[in-house]
């Protein structure tokens, strides 16, 4: 049996499923669908004037301790431009309008948490600054803020490949 996320059915309680397939699952008591689908994230590149990319060291699991970039689950409500200037705001402080934001990149990734691992889709955009002198990290969100050379950001130190995958592939784009 696939692993999945539901403990109990969200329309009668059950807890007894069928799986249809890795990613849905039905109630044997009342036949309700539960589904598992990627999750939407909004990661930012961004770049000042000197083509440095910022990076920061994240400060819980998953991945406590090894770099990422800024970015987080897309909220209702949200587009993912919207959505990567507000994790941007709340992870470094640095205030853009969501219209600084260009798509990049999408890639699939997976997120453990509450102790399953969730399909994600990482959605990257890049954005532009002169300098990062407006940086003031989130304490529960970064431990560190690091200010790389493109051809200097340790890619094997992500926490995600993703992230590390649009790094790269923006530097080898150039």
């Amino acid at each position: 049996m696939a692993e999945s996320p539901y403990k109990f059915c969200s329309n009668c309680g059950g807890s007894e499923w069928i799986e249809k397939s890795e990613r849905e699952f039905v109630c044997a008591a009342c036949g309700y669908r539960h589904f598992i689908t990627p999750i939407a994230a909004a990661v930012a590149v961004l770049l000042d004037a000197q083509d440095r990319v910022l990076v920061v060291r994240r400060a819980h699991e998953p991945g406590l301790g090894k770099l990422g970039l800024p970015g987080g689950v897309i909220e209702p409500e949200e587009t993912g431009e919207m959505a990567v200037a507000r994790e941007v705001h709340e992870e470094v402080g640095i205030e853009l309008p969501a219209s600084a934001f260009t798509y990049f990149l999408a890639l699939n990734n997976r997120y453990p948490f509450q102790g399953f691992t969730w399909p994600t889709i990482d959605l990257f955009f890049v954005a532009r600054v002169p300098n990062f002198d407006s940086v003031k990290k989130q304490d529960s969100e970064v431990s560190e803020v690091l200010i790389c050379p493109l051809d200097e950001v340790p890619l094997e130190d992500f926490a995600f490949w993703t992230n590390a995958e649009a790094v790269r592939r923006w530097r080898d784009g150039k």
